[in-house]
């Protein structure tokens, strides 16, 4: 197809309201395999289903590296093929049944599943979460040009999100409340069926019911960009080595954070049956609705701290406030759900930021790109920030159950002294090491307002330039 177009037909008006939530809607199913997969499959694998802390931590690495590798060609691929349905809508809903059923396989997984069923499984839905998530964010960052508004519509999509997590990790605190308890088990088949009922629904709705901005044409007898050349050119590039620095910390301090859940609200904070309602013992895993709720509404305080400060500022001040959290954490009271609420709060609201302005900060490093080379390689370079996102949430699995099972922490339960005081220093030391990184790598970050601005106007002169 001829995916060329004039300039003035590259600019399309972002949608509002529910047409917005219906584009934003399919992050409410794709939030199953975010957070919850990284807290509850690991220790469901490990103990119930009998693999261990050292091999389970092991596939989980092993398969988000993978991951990490199919990363930066699916999104060069959306980028270099645009198709006649557009480069994001198609490739979208070819996934969604793909997932689907790897959700359901590894959700639900037979008896005597094993180390290989975990990590056949486990890259088969990465594969096609990462094409169905690529698409989407990449699909919301070209949906405006502005400084601000790319704030906007990321935070947008990024409540949504969250609004996901606090439904999915909530429908295993009802399956408790109506069972009268809920082991892994059933909080691991819960969110699996969450996932695939919702994700066709909302994949069909987004993808039918808001357009896709075209291509913009290419200057006359230009080479496409190969993937190796592509790479050469992002490494090349201060800024956005930078924001995948930030991005990949970022992962570090909450793959830490969400890989030791289980671990330490039991052991560490002793909050195992230390609240009961009605007669019935709250799970621990009730706390994370206070983090996502926190992320939910900490998300348009971080907005309107960006329009003061600029995005790379506000970003370094929610790292403060993360320090500030895992402090209180060292010396909040233990076995008091309420003191645990507080932090895991103070926590989402912090957490709440750099998702969506480290995706809106990287929008702007595409303009910059493109206004160096020529191309529009939006998809490419969200593939590359997931790669490194993922690369920190893989890492604390991988190393961190090692390192525990080495110090003889159990997985079951009943630890103290030396193992106990091991998940206390990696569950504060790692988090807070890398936000001190990422607000030295922020601070002084070099695409400002100003600075998109003029990366705007040139790329506009470019645009203009081109004979349709």
């Amino acid at each position: 197809m001829d995916a060329q177009v004039r300039p003035e037909a590259a600019q399309q008006q972002v949608p509002h309201g529910f047409r917005f939530f219906l584009f934003a809607s399919p992050q409410l199913a794709l939030a199953t395999l975010g957070l919850p997969i990284v807290i509850y499959l690991p220790a469901f694998y490990a103990g119930p289903m009998g693999l261990g802390l050292a091999t389970t931590g092991f596939i989980f690495m092993l398969t988000r590296f993978w991951d990490v590798f199919t990363d930066g060609l699916l999104g060069w691929a959306a980028d270099r093929f645009p198709t006649r349905w557009g480069r994001r809508k198609i490739w979208m809903l070819v996934s969604t049944p793909l997932m689907v059923g790897g959700t359901v396989a590894i959700c639900f997984p037979p008896a005597g599943a094993g180390a290989f069923y975990l990590f056949f499984w486990l890259s088969f839905i990465y594969i096609w979460w990462t094409l169905i998530h690529l698409c989407h964010i990449a699909w919301a960052a070209e949906l405006s040009d502005s400084y601000d508004e790319r704030s906007r519509i990321q935070s947008r999509v990024l409540a949504v999100y969250f609004s996901g997590l606090l439904l999915v990790l909530t429908a295993p605190i009802l399956v408790g409340a109506v069972l009268g308890d809920s082991g892994l088990e059933q909080k691991v088949e819960a969110m699996g069926i969450y996932a695939a009922v919702l994700l066709p629904i909302t994949v069909l709705a987004a993808v039918f019911m808001v357009k896709e901005k075209p291509v913009p044409r290419r200057v006359p007898g230009e080479r496409p960009m190969g993937f190796g050349e592509g790479l050469k050119l992002a490494a090349r590039n201060p800024a956005l080595l930078r924001l995948l620095g930030v991005d990949m910390l970022a992962g570090l301090a909450g793959g830490t954070a969400s890989g030791l859940f289980v671990y330490v609200t039991t052991d560490l904070f002793r909050l195992q049956g230390a609240l009961s309602l009605g007669g019935v013992a709250v799970d621990p895993g009730a706390l994370l609705i206070f983090t996502y709720l926190g992320a939910f509404f900490g998300v348009p305080l971080w907005l309107k701290l960006s329009y003061r400060v600029g995005k790379h500022r506000a970003v370094a001040a929610s790292a403060l406030v993360t320090i500030a959290a895992f402090g209180y954490a060292m010396i909040m009271p233990k076995g008091d759900f309420l003191a645990a609420s507080v932090f895991y709060l103070v926590n989402g609201i912090a957490f709440g930021a750099a998702p969506f302005l480290d995706r809106a900060m990287l929008a702007d490093v595409v303009d910059l790109d493109q206004a160096q080379t020529g191309e529009q390689r939006t998809g490419f370079f969200f593939a590359l920030m997931s790669m490194t996102n993922k690369i920190g949430y893989a890492l604390p699995v991988g190393l961190l159950f090692p390192l525990l099972d080495l110090v003889g922490f159990n997985p079951n339960g009943g630890n103290s002294g030396a193992p106990l005081m091991w998940l206390a220093v990696m569950f504060v030391g790692v988090p807070v090491l890398c936000k001190l990184s990422i607000i030295a790598l922020t601070w002084n970050f070099p695409i400002t307002r100003a600075m998109q601005a003029e990366l705007r106007a040139k790329l506009s002169a470019q645009e203009g330039s081109v004979p349709a």
